[in-house]
Protein backbone atom coordinates (compact mmCIF):
# COMPACT_ATOMS: atom_id res chain seq x y z
CA UNK A 1 0.00 0.00 0.00
CA UNK A 2 1.36 3.31 -0.78
CA UNK A 3 2.29 5.55 2.03
CA UNK A 4 -0.40 8.63 1.84
CA UNK A 5 2.73 11.51 2.12
CA UNK A 6 4.44 10.09 -1.02
CA UNK A 7 0.96 9.27 -3.06
CA UNK A 8 0.54 12.83 -2.51
CA UNK A 9 3.88 13.86 -3.68
CA UNK A 10 3.34 11.37 -6.23
CA UNK A 11 0.37 13.52 -7.78
CA UNK A 12 2.30 17.18 -7.86
CA UNK A 13 3.93 15.71 -10.68
CA UNK A 14 2.40 17.81 -13.00
CA UNK A 15 3.42 20.69 -11.22
CA UNK A 16 6.81 22.10 -12.60
CA UNK A 17 8.51 22.96 -9.30
CA UNK A 18 11.62 22.58 -7.00
CA UNK A 19 12.68 19.93 -4.54
CA UNK A 20 12.66 22.90 -1.88
CA UNK A 21 8.92 23.80 -3.22
CA UNK A 22 8.00 19.84 -2.96
CA UNK A 23 9.45 19.46 0.30
CA UNK A 24 7.46 22.81 1.70
CA UNK A 25 4.13 21.02 0.11
CA UNK A 26 4.76 17.98 2.09
CA UNK A 27 5.16 19.77 5.09
CA UNK A 28 2.21 21.22 4.32
CA UNK A 29 0.58 17.58 3.65
CA UNK A 30 1.64 16.47 7.15
CA UNK A 31 0.42 19.66 8.96
CA UNK A 32 -3.03 18.88 7.36
CA UNK A 33 -4.27 17.29 11.14
CA UNK A 34 -1.48 18.72 13.43
CA UNK A 35 -0.03 22.07 12.39
CA UNK A 36 2.95 21.65 14.56
CA UNK A 37 4.08 18.98 13.08
CA UNK A 38 8.02 18.99 12.26
CA UNK A 39 10.38 17.45 9.51
CA UNK A 40 14.21 17.10 9.17
CA UNK A 41 15.06 18.42 5.75
CA UNK A 42 16.52 14.50 5.60
CA UNK A 43 13.39 12.79 6.16
CA UNK A 44 11.69 15.32 3.38
CA UNK A 45 14.38 14.20 0.79
CA UNK A 46 14.16 10.23 1.77
CA UNK A 47 10.85 10.93 1.00
CA UNK A 48 10.85 12.96 -2.01
CA UNK A 49 13.26 9.85 -3.41
CA UNK A 50 10.07 7.83 -2.49
CA UNK A 51 7.66 9.66 -4.76
CA UNK A 52 9.90 9.64 -7.99
CA UNK A 53 11.93 12.82 -8.36
CA UNK A 54 15.37 11.49 -7.44
CA UNK A 55 17.19 12.57 -4.08
CA UNK A 56 17.46 16.26 -3.45
CA UNK A 57 20.97 16.98 -2.06
CA UNK A 58 19.92 17.42 2.17
CA UNK A 59 22.37 20.15 2.79
CA UNK A 60 20.71 23.04 -0.18
CA UNK A 61 17.87 21.08 0.90
CA UNK A 62 18.10 22.62 4.59
CA UNK A 63 19.70 26.23 2.98
CA UNK A 64 16.62 26.66 0.95
CA UNK A 65 14.05 25.84 4.00
CA UNK A 66 15.64 28.28 6.22
CA UNK A 67 16.14 31.45 3.30
CA UNK A 68 12.09 30.26 2.67
CA UNK A 69 9.86 32.75 4.93
CA UNK A 70 7.17 30.37 5.03
CA UNK A 71 8.91 27.73 7.31
CA UNK A 72 10.15 28.10 10.86
CA UNK A 73 13.33 25.61 11.78
CA UNK A 74 13.25 23.82 15.29
CA UNK A 75 15.54 23.05 18.15
CA UNK A 76 16.02 20.10 16.46
CA UNK A 77 16.68 21.20 12.97
CA UNK A 78 13.44 20.26 12.03
CA UNK A 79 11.37 22.73 9.85
CA UNK A 80 7.78 23.34 10.21
CA UNK A 81 5.21 25.56 8.00
CA UNK A 82 4.11 29.01 9.84
CA UNK A 83 0.61 28.90 10.21
CA UNK A 84 -0.05 31.90 8.65
CA UNK A 85 1.11 30.63 5.28
CA UNK A 86 -1.19 27.57 5.43
CA UNK A 87 -4.49 29.47 3.91
CA UNK A 88 -2.16 30.15 0.85
CA UNK A 89 -0.80 26.87 0.26
CA UNK A 90 -4.53 25.37 0.42
CA UNK A 91 -5.39 27.56 -2.13
CA UNK A 92 -2.27 25.61 -4.59
CA UNK A 93 -2.84 22.14 -3.13
CA UNK A 94 -6.08 21.08 -2.04
CA UNK A 95 -7.19 19.99 -5.56
CA UNK A 96 -4.26 17.38 -5.02
CA UNK A 97 -5.82 15.92 -2.04
CA UNK A 98 -7.82 12.94 -2.40
CA UNK A 99 -9.81 13.63 0.70
CA UNK A 100 -10.66 17.00 2.28
CA UNK A 101 -8.64 17.08 5.92
CA UNK A 102 -10.20 16.71 8.72
CA UNK A 103 -10.21 19.57 11.36
CA UNK A 104 -9.35 19.25 14.79
CA UNK A 105 -11.75 19.66 17.25
CA UNK A 106 -12.05 19.63 21.31
CA UNK A 107 -16.07 18.19 20.94
CA UNK A 108 -15.64 15.56 22.99
CA UNK A 109 -12.07 15.26 24.94
CA UNK A 110 -9.77 18.00 24.75
CA UNK A 111 -6.50 17.30 22.46
CA UNK A 112 -4.47 19.04 24.52
CA UNK A 113 -4.83 16.50 27.48
CA UNK A 114 -3.38 14.15 25.37
CA UNK A 115 -0.60 15.50 24.16
CA UNK A 116 3.35 14.18 24.66
CA UNK A 117 1.77 10.84 25.67
CA UNK A 118 1.65 8.80 23.00
CA UNK A 119 1.17 8.64 19.36
CA UNK A 120 -0.86 6.41 18.80
CA UNK A 121 -3.30 7.48 21.83
CA UNK A 122 -3.35 11.17 20.08
CA UNK A 123 -4.54 9.55 17.06
CA UNK A 124 -7.49 7.84 18.68
CA UNK A 125 -8.58 10.88 21.00
CA UNK A 126 -8.58 12.69 17.01
CA UNK A 127 -10.55 10.34 15.42
CA UNK A 128 -13.32 10.41 18.38
CA UNK A 129 -13.36 13.72 18.49
CA UNK A 130 -13.79 13.95 14.50
CA UNK A 131 -16.84 10.70 14.36
CA UNK A 132 -18.47 12.43 16.83
CA UNK A 133 -18.50 16.16 14.90
CA UNK A 134 -19.27 13.74 11.40
CA UNK A 135 -22.50 12.22 13.18
CA UNK A 136 -20.71 9.05 13.26
CA UNK A 137 -21.69 7.94 17.03
CA UNK A 138 -21.24 4.05 16.95
CA UNK A 139 -17.91 5.21 15.65
CA UNK A 140 -17.40 7.65 18.02
CA UNK A 141 -18.15 4.99 21.05
CA UNK A 142 -16.52 2.14 19.97
CA UNK A 143 -13.21 4.63 19.76
CA UNK A 144 -13.92 5.71 23.38
CA UNK A 145 -14.08 1.95 24.13
CA UNK A 146 -10.59 1.62 22.43
CA UNK A 147 -9.14 4.48 24.02
CA UNK A 148 -10.22 3.31 27.87
CA UNK A 149 -9.02 -0.24 27.16
CA UNK A 150 -5.72 0.88 25.91
CA UNK A 151 -5.06 3.71 29.17
CA UNK A 152 -6.05 0.91 31.52
CA UNK A 153 -3.67 -1.14 29.55
CA UNK A 154 -0.64 1.63 29.62
CA UNK A 155 -2.26 1.77 33.34
CA UNK A 156 -0.93 -1.79 34.47
CA UNK A 157 2.52 -1.91 32.53
CA UNK A 158 3.55 1.08 34.02
CA UNK A 159 3.39 -0.30 37.28
CA UNK A 160 4.33 -3.46 36.38
CA UNK A 161 1.00 -5.39 36.88
CA UNK A 162 1.00 -5.86 32.88
CA UNK A 163 0.31 -10.03 33.14
CA UNK A 164 -2.52 -9.60 35.76
CA UNK A 165 -4.73 -8.52 32.84
CA UNK A 166 -3.88 -11.26 30.15
CA UNK A 167 -5.70 -14.11 28.76
CA UNK A 168 -4.35 -17.77 28.72
CA UNK A 169 -2.78 -16.90 25.44
CA UNK A 170 -0.93 -13.81 26.40
CA UNK A 171 -3.66 -11.34 24.93
CA UNK A 172 -4.78 -8.17 26.81
CA UNK A 173 -8.39 -8.66 27.97
CA UNK A 174 -11.43 -6.09 26.68
CA UNK A 175 -12.58 -3.77 28.84
CA UNK A 176 -15.22 -6.14 30.54
CA UNK A 177 -12.45 -7.88 31.65
CA UNK A 178 -10.37 -5.25 32.61
CA UNK A 179 -13.20 -3.56 34.16
CA UNK A 180 -13.14 -7.11 36.68
CA UNK A 181 -9.24 -6.50 37.57
CA UNK A 182 -10.14 -1.96 37.78
CA UNK A 183 -13.08 -2.90 40.68
CA UNK A 184 -10.83 -4.60 42.49
CA UNK A 185 -7.48 -2.93 42.38
CA UNK A 186 -6.10 -2.18 45.52
CA UNK A 187 -2.72 -1.38 44.82
CA UNK A 188 -3.94 2.27 43.01
CA UNK A 189 -6.68 4.43 43.77
CA UNK A 190 -8.52 5.58 40.32
CA UNK A 191 -11.40 7.30 42.44
CA UNK A 192 -15.20 6.62 42.65
CA UNK A 193 -15.86 8.96 39.81
CA UNK A 194 -13.21 7.17 37.56
CA UNK A 195 -14.77 3.97 38.22
CA UNK A 196 -18.08 5.07 37.52
CA UNK A 197 -17.25 6.58 34.43
CA UNK A 198 -15.67 3.38 33.49
CA UNK A 199 -18.95 1.88 34.12
CA UNK A 200 -20.99 4.63 32.55
CA UNK A 201 -19.45 3.83 29.32
CA UNK A 202 -19.15 0.01 29.52
CA UNK A 203 -22.47 -0.48 28.88
CA UNK A 204 -22.57 2.15 25.53
CA UNK A 205 -19.30 0.67 24.01
CA UNK A 206 -20.65 -2.81 24.26
CA UNK A 207 -24.38 -1.97 22.66
CA UNK A 208 -22.02 -0.03 19.61
CA UNK A 209 -19.55 -2.60 19.05
CA UNK A 210 -21.43 -5.96 19.62
CA UNK A 211 -25.54 -5.10 19.52
CA UNK A 212 -26.09 -5.69 15.27
CA UNK A 213 -29.64 -3.78 16.25
CA UNK A 214 -27.94 -0.70 18.24
CA UNK A 215 -26.67 2.33 16.53
CA UNK A 216 -25.58 5.22 19.33
CA UNK A 217 -27.19 8.67 18.65
CA UNK A 218 -25.12 12.30 19.94
CA UNK A 219 -27.47 12.11 23.07
CA UNK A 220 -25.45 8.72 24.31
CA UNK A 221 -22.58 10.16 23.70
CA UNK A 222 -23.63 13.24 25.49
CA UNK A 223 -24.59 11.43 28.54
CA UNK A 224 -21.35 10.11 28.92
CA UNK A 225 -18.63 12.90 27.67
CA UNK A 226 -17.92 14.10 30.93
CA UNK A 227 -17.53 10.51 32.58
CA UNK A 228 -15.29 9.37 29.64
CA UNK A 229 -13.31 12.98 30.40
CA UNK A 230 -12.98 11.82 34.35
CA UNK A 231 -12.15 8.27 33.56
CA UNK A 232 -8.96 9.49 31.10
CA UNK A 233 -7.98 12.19 32.80
CA UNK A 234 -7.90 9.69 36.06
CA UNK A 235 -6.14 6.85 34.03
CA UNK A 236 -3.35 9.54 32.26
CA UNK A 237 -2.06 10.39 36.34
CA UNK A 238 -2.19 7.00 37.24
CA UNK A 239 -0.07 5.49 33.89
CA UNK A 240 1.96 8.63 34.47
CA UNK A 241 1.15 9.68 30.66
CA UNK A 242 -0.60 13.21 31.82
CA UNK A 243 1.39 16.62 31.03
Amino acid sequence: MTDPAIDFLQRLSQLKITHAERAVALLWWDGLSDHNVSLSPKTLAEQIESAGYGRPNVTKLRKALVADRRTKKQHNGSFKLKIDCRAGLDGEYLSFLKQRPVARSDSILPLELFENTRRYIEKVVFQINASYDAGLHDCCAVMCRRLLETLIIETYEAKGFADEIKDSDGYFLVLSGLLKHVRKETRFNLGRNAIAGLEKFKKLGDQSAHDRRFNARRQDIDRIRDSLRVASEALLHESRLAN
